[in-house]
């Protein structure tokens, strides 16, 4: 019976057990983020920093955003962690895009 009071602990620990699990994996994902837009930053900080940085800051803020919206999102745990995956590849794509489009700019420059 769900009212018994050791296997409200076990599913009670479960839960908890698969929530950690998320909350992990989706700040290791936002510290890999974090850190390429360092890179980001720090590899085109002779360009127009101040534009650089408010981009970064933005881009962090996004993937903040984004990995609180699917902890809180009411999805199954193992679907969360493939939205999350996919929305960390999509902002390792626009990192990248970002980062090309300063490279450029400081080519032409």
């Amino acid at each position: 019976m769900l009212t018994e009071p050791r296997q409200r602990r076990r599913i009670y620990n479960r839960v908890t057990d698969k929530l950690d699990d998320v909350a992990d994996q989706a700040l290791r994902g936002y510290d890999a983020a974090a850190d390429r837009v360092e890179r980001v930053y720090r590899s085109a900080r002779g360009d127009d920093t101040r534009v650089l940085a408010s981009a970064g800051s933005f881009l962090i803020g996004m993937g903040v955003g984004v990995g609180a919206g699917m902890l809180l999102a009411p999805a199954s745990g193992k679907k969360t962690r493939e939205n999350i995956a996919e929305k960390l590849q999509h902002f390792q794509s626009d990192v990248r895009e970002s980062w090309r489009h300063a490279e450029n700019a400081r080519k032409t420059a």
